[in-house]
């Protein structure tokens, strides 16, 4: 039987055709908030820039995928802050196909880095844990969103440069004590953009120091 709500959903759609978040204009009706032109204009990084980054203290490799232009920032923007869970999985999904590092997929975990409680709590979810659902439906890896812990209410990172990052996100993790890593060989941690790599190194930080050796991050995007 067909809910009140579906069927109204239904009409909606056919009176009112979804916007696309990146452009704004409207679209015939898709699994995505994000119509194919976009999409499709997502520009990759080149390998230059890609190589040039540098891998943070406690990482293994980096690897972004994407540029961080105006129209990625739309779409990670929407996925953060207008409850469009579904483009994390959209944009995990398409990350994937760019993977680089070597892993034994049963023996690797993905680690969304974590958002504090009280920010999760405004928000009602983690963007990162649906993109690494995208990216584990793909690879066949196991999502531990839970693994790590933010325990420090940092500020955001927007308008602080390299150093004060640092500081901003020293001590910000601690491990699930629920969780045992006995028989990970990998851990990958999940973002959504890499900058200068602060919070992803101190994520990896205290997986080092729980006896992790190889800590990969890969997120979405970064700025040139």
């Amino acid at each position: 039987m067909i809910s009140v709500r579906s069927l109204l959903t239904g009409l909606s759609t056919l009176f009112f055709p979804p916007i696309c978040v990146g452009c704004d204009r409207r679209f015939e009706k898709v699994k995505s908030v994000v119509c194919n032109d976009c999409w499709q204009k997502i520009k990759l990084l080149s390998p230059e820039i890609t190589n040039n980054k540098v891998v943070p203290e406690f990482l293994t490799g980096i690897f972004p995928v994407f540029l961080f232009d105006d129209l990625l920032q739309r779409i990670i923007h929407a996925l953060k802050y207008s409850g469009y869970r579904s483009l994390g999985i959209d944009l995990g999904e398409q990350s994937a196909a760019y993977f680089p590092f070597k892993i034994n997929p049963e023996l690797t975990i993905l680690s969304p880095i974590p958002l504090h409680p009280s920010k999760r709590r405004e928000r009602g979810y983690n963007q990162s844990e649906y993109i690494a659902r995208g990216i584990a439906n793909k690879l066949g890896t196991a999502v531990r969103a839970d693994l790590l812990k933010r325990v420090k209410n940092t500020r955001t990172q927007t308008q602080l440069d390299a150093h004060e990052r640092q500081d901003n996100m020293r001590s910000a993790f601690s491990m699930n004590e629920k969780y045992s890593l006995a028989g990970v060989e990998s851990v990958v941690l999940i973002d959504d953009v890499f900058t200068t790599g602060a919070t992803l190194n101190s994520a990896a930080e205290v997986l080092k120091t729980n006896g992790i050796s190889n800590i990969f991050g890969f997120t979405v995007a970064a700025p040139v």
